[in-house]
């Protein structure tokens, strides 16, 4: 009767099987995340939408990056009026871009957003359309961060 070797030296495929191994199971574990993502394309209805939580964190984060610029041209006096009307415009125009994203008339996997999205909206269309007036009204730009914290009350 031969004996096996347990010294790997002498093994035919020296750490064959274990690369073996671990890319089958990287190969599963792809296969499982991108077959998640499928699924979920096919089961959901086709006016919702799935926001993905780090897509959506880091659109939070965008949005209140805009919103605190906002504020700072708002409180600088150095700016001229023009180009104060012009940053702003700018602003909500990007923060506009940005919400279409977050649905609206549709239904999201965010309950939060799903409820209060539109009342978003339809304040930063006010601000919009009272930013572009001649002279222009900035006091619709107060509710835009007021909504924000009437979301985010409950998380802090």
């Amino acid at each position: 009767m031969k004996r096996r070797s347990l010294n790997p030296a002498h093994s035919p495929n020296p750490g064959g099987n274990s690369n073996l191994r671990l890319l089958l199971i990287a190969l599963l574990c792809a296969g499982v995340v991108f077959g998640c993502a499928q699924i979920r394309k096919v089961t959901y209805p086709n006016d919702y939408v799935y926001l993905e939580r780090k897509e959506l964190r880091s659109k939070m984060a965008l949005l209140s990056f805009y919103l605190r610029q906002l504020n700072e041209i708002q409180l600088d006096e150095s700016i001229d009026s023009y180009d104060k009307q012009q940053s702003i415009l700018e602003l909500l125009n990007k923060i506009k871009g940005l919400t279409t994203e977050f649905g609206g008339g549709v239904t999201t996997n965010h309950l939060v957003i799903d409820e209060h999205i539109d009342e978003f909206k339809g304040d930063l269309s006010l601000a919009i359309r009272n930013a572009r007036a001649n002279p222009p009204n900035y006091f619709a730009l107060g509710r835009l961060t007021g909504n924000c914290v009437g979301c985010h009350k409950y998380r802090e």
